[in-house]
């Protein structure tokens, strides 16, 4: 009888710590969607209405930073216990990540009950936690989706909820926002473009394009390969737009190996076919370069395709560069060893630190176009900024690229500063891989601009 009992309370623990996050003890996703579909399936039968409510603790990370993890864990905690007061038995709230919860509310009869509930949750956050001897505020960013107002599945819902709840996150935070029909139709292009690309990946149906990058004097001097989404409902899909739903699909990562694999074999395939290929510069994204084995991945792709490595150019941005910098620099200088040659993207838009890309092999900064765009303006230019960037970059040994160069006088400005390459529809605009051969024999910027003279500004 000992034995049995002692069974039967362990088959209960490991079924509370299968469906039960360990920190607040509330559901975990798995028991989540259990519930959820609960909760849908009864409004069906008494034909009511259900809410599925997303939120997200505003700027948590900041708590954490300020007063530790370990602080971070007790707000948590607190936040949970404060939901769970203001919620009826029957209703749920489940932590479905890091500092987010999901809240389902059933027997509901109309959209109005959802947002009660919701304002008092958001009142229940009002007072300060108390941690330690810290009152610590913290105000939260909720999103509703309705059932049936706003689909009929349990994950389409969620989704919409989710992306209504970081609309509020972009807006400030600390409020709600009921589900409208353009997040709706967002969350079902989403979903559409999530399958497209699933299938894509199996049966062939990505693009690179490619884009020139140019010497000052107008030399070729590199290609940028750019992923192109053609969609039979939405057309070319910006990448935007799909590369977000990638990331948080998870498809990032295999998208990105293909990527890697498909520029690499096209680039071995016009030097086979006696062309003086350049540099092809790849974007990264964040996920897919903080997976350790990344280095690896890159490493197999350059001996099964036969690329020279330092033909192959890894572009992150400033955001990838300040995430775990020590694993970033690890798999970074591997590659370099291998020949492979790095630079930061978008640059001027993030946090980073110049002191930090001085201690990583990187030896080129992209401007932002952004700042490209403003140059010429009178007030409120950016040409001060631009110049700034390039001074300092020069002065650490590095190259830039300026990005989205579209007028002459915004070139001329450029050289007159002394900027090293640049790259924008101004010179060509990205074109598919049948068309690159053509440039390449060229060899210059295929367009009648040619830097003229000009006064070099300081």
């Amino acid at each position: 009888m000992q034995d049995v009992t002692e069974r039967q309370l362990l088959h209960q623990k490991l079924v509370q710590q299968a469906h039960h996050d360990t920190l607040t003890g509330l559901p975990n996703r798995l028991l989540l969607l259990d519930r959820m579909e609960q909760a849908l399936a009864s409004a069906a039968r008494r034909g009511k209405k259900a809410a599925v409510i997303c939120l997200d603790i505003d700027r948590f990370k900041q708590i954490n930073d300020t007063y530790g993890h370990a602080m971070g864990d007790v707000c948590l905690k607190q936040v949970a216990e404060r939901l769970k007061s203001r919620l009826r038995a029957d209703d749920t709230v489940a932590r479905s990540g890091g500092e987010e919860f999901t809240v389902i509310v059933g027997d509901l009869v109309s959209a109005e009950d959802a947002t009660r509930v919701v304002e008092d949750l958001l009142s229940a956050l009002r007072k300060p936690l108390a941690v330690e001897e810290y009152p610590i505020d913290v105000t939260a960013s909720f999103g509703i989706a309705m059932y049936p107002d706003h689909g009929l599945e349990a994950a389409a819902l969620w989704k919409s909820a989710d992306a209504a709840m970081y609309r509020v996150k972009r807006s400030g935070g600390n409020d709600y926002v009921l589900v409208s029909q353009e997040i709706s139709q967002s969350t079902t292009e989403a979903n559409e473009l999530e399958l497209f690309m699933r299938r894509a990946l199996k049966e062939g149906g990505l693009e690179i394009f490619y884009q020139p990058e140019y010497w000052a004097d107008g030399r070729l001097c590199g290609l940028e390969a750019l992923l192109r989404l053609q969609h039979p409902k939405f057309g070319v899909v910006h990448p935007d737009r799909f590369i977000p739903i990638a990331e948080e699909s998870g498809l990032i990562v295999p998208v990105g190996n293909w990527v890697l694999r498909e520029v690499c074999r096209q680039s071995v395939e016009w030097r086979r076919g006696g062309l003086n290929v350049p540099r092809i510069a790849i974007n990264v994204s964040p996920l897919q370069f903080m997976r350790v084995d990344f280095s690896r991945q890159v490493r197999q792709a350059v001996l099964d395709t036969g690329i020279a490595p330092n033909t192959l150019e890894i572009e992150m941005t400033e955001t990838t560069v300040m995430r775990n910098l020590d694993e970033l620099a690890r798999q970074m200088r591997d590659l370099a060893d291998l020949g492979v040659h790095f630079s930061v993207d978008d640059f001027g838009t993030g946090y980073s630190s110049l002191q930090h890309l001085h201690q990583l092999p990187i030896e080129r900064l992209k401007i932002d176009r952004s700042f490209i765009e403003r140059i010429g303006e009178e007030f409120g230019g950016t040409r001060a900024l631009v110049r700034a960037i390039l001074s300092l970059a020069h002065s650490l040994g590095l190259q830039v690229v300026a990005e989205g160069v579209e007028r002459e006088e915004q070139a001329e400005a450029l050289v007159s500063m002394r900027c090293d390459m640049m790259q924008g529809y101004l010179f060509a605009p990205p074109r598919a891989a049948q068309d690159i051969p053509a440039l390449i024999r060229l060899g210059h910027a295929p367009m009648s601009w040619r830097p003229i003279p000009v006064r070099t500004v300081f």
